[in-house]
């Protein structure tokens, strides 16, 4: 596995043909259209963590090639709209400038064929010359895009190269992207799963260890996948979605204690029976002072493009005051995530107050908030209450399910919330109050505010930001969530089980997890976790079975569809025998809708079209 005969073998970026310049209609005007300022800061925020990479080192390397080739680097979000620029070098008309600024939205819906909105549409590495392009004003322009991808393989944004072919040859800028896209892809991962996973590096050439083109695992202390780069599933034939969760063991010929005594020196394994690589394995590391614990927040993202992003911005705006409004189905974890909010911010150390507003009686709700002073009503305790707004004086109130508060109490707690200071029932003196309130629902609270059932004022006081947390059935981090639920219960479960004859669990079966991942849910985290425990409660072994779960729960669960290629999918209630391509036109051709319908990755759906494509032919 040579280093010239693997990159002669690596796919090459997807040329437009160029017999049919235009496959849009010819009078529609095709151009890039400007985000609001507000959409584009929000944009700008999610994204804040990719751009702080980029500006630290790895733009600058390459900045005198810019200038020398006379052309412009640009970072784009998902949808592709445009983040950053690199590069001074005047490349559209004066009138068009505009174009390569933050907020500029280049999608094909706007801009027809480009590169930046064509390979975000295709997943995949796309050049577009000259009249190539949909828009007239770009025919001058020779351009060039790859994907960036999260850790999960999923693209959350796109990197661009502009420039005239006329000023400047164009041969070395594909290649250029692609090092470029894989040193960024590295070092988010490193970044990400630097603070207690092992990464494990290997080349087959010993002096090109710390080249991108290297494949990286990262690994957790018993030696499980937990994330790898493109360059490692493709040399080693991985498919991203379904190698977490798989033990190094199982992909080269070296035992893990054996490996970890190597740490952070060369080694030698062979991977997959016969390719002979240069590794080196290196441990945890922290970019935190010396024995500060890894982030509360960064341990719940688990590979979920969603989830990713509802931590950036928690983790953006965790200490600046915002007022956040938590949006859930029932059991996706609202209670969990502001709780690592709240131990990841400057307030850690100040109480965190939970009320769920849906749990007590709304006579009693105002009582429990604000409290009372004795003999303040029939039945009170004698020696008062101070309420839970005190209680929270100097830290956070999580207010859970606040779409149940009745109207009077939101009135009160609107004025407590402006004020500052809280009168408890039946007293005549306020107090003041220093606390920041989260809040969480499970319904779309501005439907609320327009039927009239929740107080508008109080919905804007409350929803700085709104940060929606996915249903279990659509994350796509499934696998991973279900190893670390289960790693959550076996610690819980360490100390009653001491002294209990049975091993330690750790993994479930390939034909659990495959059960596990196929089902709807709709009881979310929550209802995985009762699972879970069944499981464990009834296994007298290291793996858990499919067998360990109670008949009636596998009865009542709906068995997983399988497609015409024989693979396992979720069923689809109005497919039918529909295949890929039709139930991809019912979508209107959108892949990520029916990637998300089938709870599976873009590029797994791509990967299954073509299969499905190949074998009609056939």
């Amino acid at each position: 596995m040579s280093e010239s005969a693997v990159d002669r073998r690596q796919p090459s970026p997807q040329r437009i043909n160029r017999a049919s310049p235009h496959q849009h209609t010819e009078d529609r005007q095709w151009h890039p259209r400007r985000c609001s300022a507000a959409d584009t800061a929000q944009r700008l925020a999610t994204m804040q963590p990719l751009l702080s990479l980029l500006g630290q080192g790895v733009i600058a390397e390459f900045d005198e090639m810019l200038r020398h080739w006379q052309c412009c680097l640009v970072v784009t979000d998902r949808d592709g709209v445009i983040l950053e620029r690199w590069g001074e070098t005047p490349l559209l008309p004066p009138a068009c400038q505009a174009w390569l600024s933050p907020g500029a939205h280049w999608g094909e819906r706007y801009c027809g064929r480009n590169a930046i909105g064509t390979c975000l549409a295709k997943g995949r590495s796309v050049d577009v010359i000259g009249d190539e392009h949909a828009c007239g004003a770009l025919h001058h322009l020779a351009s060039f895009a790859v994907p960036l991808k999260l850790p999960n393989d999923n693209v959350d944004a796109c990197l661009a190269l502009l420039s005239d072919p006329y000023r400047n040859p164009t041969r070395h800028h594909s290649g250029l992207l692609q090092v470029l896209s894989m040193q960024i892809e590295n070092r988010r991962l490193i970044n990400h799963y630097r603070h207690d996973h092992y990464r494990l590096t290997f080349n087959s050439n010993r002096d090109n260890l710390d080249s991108p083109r290297s494949g990286l695992l990262i690994l957790d202390g018993q030696g499980r996948l937990v994330a790898s780069n493109s360059r490692a599933r493709w040399l080693l034939g991985l498919e991203a979605e379904h190698a977490r969760g798989q033990h190094l063991e199982s992909l080269c010929d070296e035992n893990w204690q054996a490996i970890v005594a190597h740490l952070d020196g060369d080694m030698t394994l062979r991977f997959a029976g016969r390719y002979h690589c240069h590794c080196r394995l290196a441990a945890p590391i922290s970019a935190a002072p010396a024995g500060a614990p890894a982030s509360p927040l960064q341990r719940l993202d688990l590979g979920d493009p969603r989830m990713h992003q509802a931590i950036t911005l928690a983790s953006r705006l965790k200490d600046s005051g915002i007022a956040m409004l938590i949006r859930g189905e029932t059991g996706t974890g609202k209670e969990v995530f502001v709780k690592a909010l709240h131990a990841a911010s400057r307030r850690a150390s100040q109480p965190l107050v939970a009320i769920n507003c849906a749990a007590i009686p709304s006579e009693l709700v105002e009582a429990e908030l604000f409290g009372y002073v004795r003999g303040a009503f029939t039945g009170a305790d004698p020696r008062g209450n101070i309420g839970r707004l005190r209680e929270a004086d100097g830290g956070r109130l999580f207010l859970d399910e606040i779409g149940d508060m009745p109207l009077a109490v939101q009135a009160r707690l609107l004025r407590v919330l402006q004020e500052r200071r809280v009168t408890p029932l039946g007293g005549g003196v306020s107090y003041p109050v220093d606390i920041e309130v989260i809040a969480a629902t499970h319904r779309p609270l501005i439907e609320d505010v327009a039927t009239g059932r929740f107080r508008a004022d109080l919905f804007y006081r409350l929803c700085g930001v709104e940060i929606l947390l996915p249903p279990l059935r659509e994350r796509e981090d499934r696998q991973m969530l279900v190893q670390a639920v289960l790693d959550g219960l076996i610690r819980d479960a360490a100390e009653p089980l001491r002294d209990d004859p049975r091993p330690g669990f750790s993994t479930p079966s390939p034909a659990l997890l495959d059960w596990l991942i196929q089902q709807p849910w709709p009881g979310n985290i929550r209802q995985l976790e009762n699972v879970l425990r069944v499981a464990m409660a009834m296994a007298d072994g290291p793996v858990l079975e499919l067998h360990h779960l109670p008949a009636n729960l596998l009865a009542s669960a709906a068995p997983p569809a399988t497609s015409s290629l024989g693979e396992a999918t979720p069923p689809h209630p109005a497919s039918g025998s529909l295949s890929l391509a039709e139930r991809l036109a019912e979508h209107g051709g959108n892949l990520s809708a029916l990637a998300r319908q089938m709870g599976i990755s873009r590029t797994t759906l791509y990967k299954r079209l073509r299969e499905q494509a190949a074998a009609l032919q056939a």
